[in-house]
């Protein structure tokens, strides 16, 4: 039996807690929050509630399999609903795409509509395509640890070099295919020319494996956590600050806390920014070369997220509309709200200098005499963004060269939003193994 820290009580590090404790190591958590979770939180005012982060997820065999190797099935405590109603996009020229979310005929059918069999069979093809890409990452990094150097098959298959703007130019010529395909670096903080193209698998994930929400929003995945987490003995402490990680000869002894006092462990493992991590609370010479290189990245740019309780009547609107232009904005749905009012989230992706008010009518949203309330949600760490493909080894790997140390979560491998933030403590919980 191992004694493991956990520091930072989101997902990954909620999910590692569980993972860990399942076979058998004494776990900790030292949260510097109140509450756990996260961005998986809940913003309630005046009778509305919505997600204050996530609301969504492809991939759901990764949560699935997370409360399977913690204890029970995720449906003993998670109702995981699969999001039936198209993605609706808006674009500049006033046109709208509806497009199905895991059906490939349909998506065909709503590009045909729009804008050709040209366009249909295009966009088709390159999601076909990301097939292969997404076996080569599944075998490369996501089951395993990412490995120190990539076959030389995976390499050209993935193609780094080639961004996610130029594979959008190269496979398809109408500028609204262009603007979905860049979608899926924009709602990451990232710029879609300093993207790589095989980022665009997650077209072919959402069309293979669909999206799925929560019944009553995502933050009761946190509380189902949470419950886990108490299930297996986890210790859980709340405002709690871990400033420092206690090592000898490259080796982890434990944490230091903001009260002066100091936790013995075997195994730390972080869900914090590893800038943070490696810059100010490991002082190793075992950490010298990571920390150079991951002090090199840069924060994504996190969505500003502002909460709109709306009276009724207002538009019709499926569970996501993205309203394209400068900058993008998403619209979500999925709040709880009072009779005869809805709950929207709107998510500005980029710089806005606008209020998101006008932002919404300038898009032909005209809701404003229908808002009853608004709410901000705090801004929360954002995960690395893409600045070429080289960003991928700037990135803090799971496994430390200091001993005992393991990095999860969003700033590290593989990447940011609740797919890759599981698998993320996944592949952690395989490298400890069982006490």
């Amino acid at each position: 039996m191992a004694r493991v820290i956990v520091i930072g009580a989101g997902l990954a590090g909620l999910a590692s807690a569980v993972r860990l404790a399942k076979v058998g190591h004494q776990v900790t958590i030292c949260e510097s929050d109140d509450r756990l979770g996260g961005a998986l939180g809940r913003v309630e005012a005046d009778g509305f509630s919505w997600d204050a982060g996530a609301a969504s997820t492809t991939l759901p065999a990764a949560l699935r399999d997370l409360f399977r190797k913690s204890g029970r099935p995720i449906e003993s405590l998670v109702q995981l609903d699969p999001v039936s109603e198209p993605r609706r996009h808006l674009f500049g020229d006033g046109s709208v795409l509806d497009l199905p979310i895991g059906d490939r005929a349909a998506q065909a059918a709503a590009w045909s509509d729009l804008a050709g069999e040209e366009t249909a069979v295009a966009w088709a093809r390159l999601v076909d395509g990301y097939g292969e890409t997404w076996q080569i990452l599944r075998k490369t990094s996501l089951e395993p640890p990412l490995m120190n150097k990539l076959p030389l098959n995976a390499i050209r298959g993935l193609k780094p070099w080639q961004s996610l703007e130029r594979v959008a130019q190269r496979n398809l010529t109408d500028d609204r295919a262009r603007a979905v395909l860049r979608y899926y670096a924009t709602q990451h903080g990232s710029e879609p020319r300093q993207t790589p193209g095989y980022v665009g698998v997650w077209s072919y994930l959402e069309r293979t494996f669909g999206r799925w929400t929560v019944q009553d929003g995502f933050a009761v995945l946190a509380d189902a956590l949470a419950q886990r987490a108490s299930e297996r003995k986890v210790e859980v402490c709340t405002g709690t600050e871990v400033v420092g990680v206690n090592t000898a000869g490259g080796v982890v002894k434990g944490v230091r806390l903001a009260d002066g006092s100091e936790l013995a462990a075997d195994i730390v493992v972080s869900d914090i920014d590893p800038r943070e991590l490696y810059g100010r609370l490991v002082d190793d010479p075992a950490a010298k070369k990571v920390r150079r290189k991951v002090l090199s990245t840069h924060q994504a740019n996190s969505a500003y997220v502002v909460h709109l309780g709306l009276r009724e009547p207002v538009p019709s609107l499926p569970f996501e509309t993205v309203l394209h232009g400068s900058p993008t904005v998403l619209v979500r749905t999925g709040g709880q709200a009072p009779a005869g009012h809805q709950a929207w989230s709107v998510l500005v992706h980029g710089y806005p200098t606008d209020d998101v008010m006008d932002l919404l009518v300038a898009r032909g949203l005209h809701i404003r005499d229908k808002v009853v309330t608004r709410q901000t949600s705090p801004s929360w760490w954002a995960g690395v963004a893409w600045e070429g493909y080289r960003t991928a080894r700037r990135r803090a790997a799971n496994i430390s060269p200091v001993k005992g140390l393991y990095c999860v979560g969003a700033g590290a491998h593989p990447g940011t939003g609740v797919p890759a933030t599981t698998l993320s403590a996944a592949i952690v919980a395989d490298a400890i193994g069982k006490a």
